[in-house]
């Protein structure tokens, strides 16, 4: 997009991106948010990549959309984190905010709305414990190995993303394979290739997710991944509102899917963009994509991309 510098946030703990020090499940909420914030912080500082007053759109998805909302919280509360020569002190001009299918805006369910961990079925038990031992996906899938690794990240993608794979079957016509013609590796297979290379790269960001998020089973939503430190209950719109006046950013959109397991902080989203909304003056909503779950960009990109682009 002409004008426009599109920086799309995926947390390193699932990236290509070199991985910076060590982080670990001791850390406090406020201190594994710094280890992701503070070296995308200097990014978008750093005035030898981006000119001082561009315009950026920001976008995050799960816990990166969490950890976008967390960004534009910290620099409306105007921390700033290390300076140098090259270092901007200026707020980022983050135009617009996309949190697309974010975790984080539900606050914890309270003690008495809990299911203790006794009550739960076997296989929840099972994650409960895995969990709290900060025993990891991407821990598994090294300890696989190469081939057996790979298999099971493609097993899972077939789960979670049929479509693409019925795609490419679907462009692969019974007279190609005749012919014996070979196509590029689908989607599929690449997005499997691209995962299965970050989940067996050295562990480093992964190891926050314990000290960020937490899976509560509630009697009111059922099983589902809370923020230990929420955007909702007035969290966002408290920080926005202290430089609202002076703030770049024009919009905030919220995006989850019909089908989308994360949809149970919709009300909780919701409400807090009609506070910033209203109070802040910062043009605010939460949209439904329809057809979509979690990896709304992948099963409605059509529509995904339309409410990137629209105001």
């Amino acid at each position: 997009i002409s004008g426009i510098n599109n920086n799309s946030s995926q947390s390193s703990s699932s990236s290509s991106a070199s991985r910076f020090s060590f982080c670990n499940s001791k850390f406090s909420p406020s201190r594994a948010i710094d280890f992701f914030l503070d070296p995308f912080d200097r990014l978008l500082r750093d005035t030898t990549i981006f000119e001082k007053d561009e315009p950026l759109w920001l976008c995050g998805h799960s816990l990166g959309g969490y950890l976008a909302g967390k960004y534009a919280m910290r620099i409306h509360d105007n921390q700033i984190t290390t300076s140098s020569k090259h270092t901007s002190a200026a707020i980022p001009n983050i135009t617009k905010l996309i949190l697309a299918s974010p975790v984080g805006f539900q606050p914890l369910p309270s003690p008495h709305e809990r299911i203790e961990s006794s009550n739960l079925n076997p296989a929840l038990r099972l994650v409960d414990a895995l969990w709290s031992a900060n025993f990891t996906p991407q821990a598994l899938v090294r300890m696989m190995g190469s081939s057996r690794g790979q298999r099971a990240v493609k097993r899972v993608l077939h789960g979670r993303i049929p479509h693409l794979a019925s795609e490419q079957q679907q462009s692969t016509t019974s007279s190609d394979l005749e012919e014996g013609i070979e196509h590029p590796s689908s989607e599929l297979d690449l997005l499997a290739q691209y995962l299965y290379h970050i989940s067996v790269a050295p562990a480093s960001g992964e190891y926050a997710m314990n000290s960020l998020l937490e899976p509560v089973a509630s009697k009111g939503i059922g099983v589902g991944v809370y923020a230990r430190e929420p955007l909702g209950g007035g969290s966002m719109v408290g920080s926005i509102s202290r430089q609202s006046s002076s703030s770049p950013l024009g919009s905030i959109k919220v995006l989850f899917g019909d089908k989308d397991w994360m949809q149970f902080h919709e009300p909780a989203a919701r409400k807090e963009m009609q506070s910033i909304d209203s109070t802040c003056g910062i043009k605010s909503d939460v949209h439904i994509i329809p057809g979509a779950g979690h990896h709304l960009y992948l099963d409605n990109s059509p529509c995904f991309g339309r409410h990137i682009l629209e105001d």
